[in-house]
């Protein structure tokens, strides 16, 4: 994602896919928010069926009601509006210092593999500053491991945590007959 090659990264993931399928899978999903950025050149190359989030945050959303998000997670995923696969709401993002802070804090939390407050404060300061910028109603959580600074947090907005999504329609697929 960092040197902005999806099909590269599409043929680490389908090397994988093929393990999966080899293994009895019948579909395969990028659990990551960030790894979605190649999803269209994995369908393309996939021995699997690739369950996309994207469509399925979608179609939460729309189903929340809610129509204008503000969105946190890495500068790709801010930069393109969960990949501009949302059209059941507006998504705004940080700008700016305030993207690249978030963006910054995130990528450290996530290699880390936890939160400290300063990344906290500059999550949840963030999504106040989107509140207040943008009136928007809730704020998208569109990195798989913002919940670790969010979880058990109250943070003073309405959080969507697209991961959480995702997790449910996963468990719908597999659990549909």
């Amino acid at each position: 994602m960092a040197n902005g090659d999806p099909a590269r990264q599409a043929e680490i993931f389908e090397r994988l896919v093929r393990r999966l399928k080899a293994a009895g899978a019948a579909a395969a999903a990028i659990t990551s928010m960030g790894g979605h950025f190649c999803v269209r050149e994995l369908e393309a190359i996939s021995p699997l069926p690739i369950l996309d989030a994207i469509p399925g945050i979608d179609a939460a959303l729309g189903r929340l009601g809610v129509k204008r998000l503000g969105i946190l997670g890495t500068r790709t995923v801010m930069e393109s509006r969960l990949y501009g696969g949302v059209r059941a709401a507006e998504i705004v993002a940080p700008a700016g210092e305030a993207m690249e802070e978030v963006h910054s804090a995130y990528v450290e939390m996530a290699n880390a593999g936890r939160v400290t407050e300063r990344q906290r404060h500059i999550f949840f300061r963030a999504g106040h500053e989107l509140r207040r910028q943008h009136d928007v109603e809730a704020i998208l959580l569109g990195g798989t491991d913002l919940f670790l600074a969010f979880a058990g947090e109250t943070p003073g907005f309405r959080v969507i945590d697209c991961a959480e999504l995702h997790v449910d329609a996963i468990f719908a697929r597999s659990t549909a007959a």
